[in-house]
């Protein structure tokens, strides 16, 4: 994997592929379950202007919006979001579907919160997840508030430690198979991965990788980015442990 240096192969990620091993997973009863954690650790009040960044096919962005949510989904994948608005014709509910790349997000006070669910933040290099984190920011008003759920950095150092530093997951669908290696470097606190697929006897390689963070460093990532207020807690809203599964952060404009 080296040269280490950050990098993701988008369109071998979230092509047909996902569609095959991952998006079983992703179940209307899953997303439901998550819109209400969204709402619930993050304080959305009822009929607030939500901002779903990355918002992917709108498995979130649909179900807020049938809860009165009036929600803006953006995304960098045209795919994706044409998904998003077929759903969300099926479903009768009306969601902004925007085709907007994180790096160019330019929404200036529009909204009372935004949300970035499922690891979906720290894919670039420092500088430009930074500046990112600042778009979010100008993207609320005063008193906004942003939920941030990304992976916890001790979630597989277990598992690496007795795997020659390596985490894998394997996922099968019938004869077929996705696997995922992982790989922490330390030094750069990030988490270096590639995942190999097969399916009908091809093999697929794509590589990605993700910042990992520890609550003080992302704590001052949000103060720096002018949030007013931030704070860290666990999947459930409680406490951020080294067993906690996600480190959640909620920040106040």
């Amino acid at each position: 994997m080296n040269p280490r240096k950050p990098h993701v192969d988008w369109d071998r990620l979230f092509g047909d592929d996902y569609d095959y091993f991952d998006l079983p997973d992703l179940t209307p009863e899953l997303s439901e379950a998550e819109a209400t954690d969204m709402v619930e650790l993050g304080g959305f009040e009822q009929g607030s202007r939500i901002l779903d960044a990355p918002c992917g096919h709108g498995r979130h962005a649909n179900i807020l919006a049938s809860r009165g949510y009036r929600v803006v989904g953006v995304d960098r994948d045209e795919r994706f979001l044409d998904m998003a608005r077929n759903e969300s014709e099926k479903m009768g509910v009306e969601v902004d579907y925007c085709h907007v790349d994180l790096r160019e997000m330019s929404f200036e006070r529009e909204f009372d919160a935004a949300v970035s669910w499922y690891t979906s933040f720290g894919y670039f290099d420092d500088e430009t997840d930074r500046d990112i984190l600042c778009r979010y920011r100008r993207a609320l008003r005063p008193g906004g508030r942003f939920l941030l759920d990304i992976h916890s950095p001790y979630r597989h150092i277990p598992s690496m430690l007795a795997n020659h530093e390596m985490h894998v997951d394997i996922l099968r669908r019938g004869a077929d198979m996705a696997v995922d290696i992982h790989e922490l470097d330390a030094e750069a606190s990030r988490l270096y991965a590639e995942k190999l697929t097969l399916r009908d006897g091809t093999v697929e390689r794509a590589r990605y990788s993700v910042r990992m963070f520890t609550a003080p460093e992302i704590l001052e990532w949000f103060r720096t980015a002018g949030f007013s207020h931030a704070r860290v807690m666990d999947e459930t809203g409680g406490a951020f442990t080294i067993a906690s599964r996600r480190l959640m952060v909620l920040g106040t404009a």
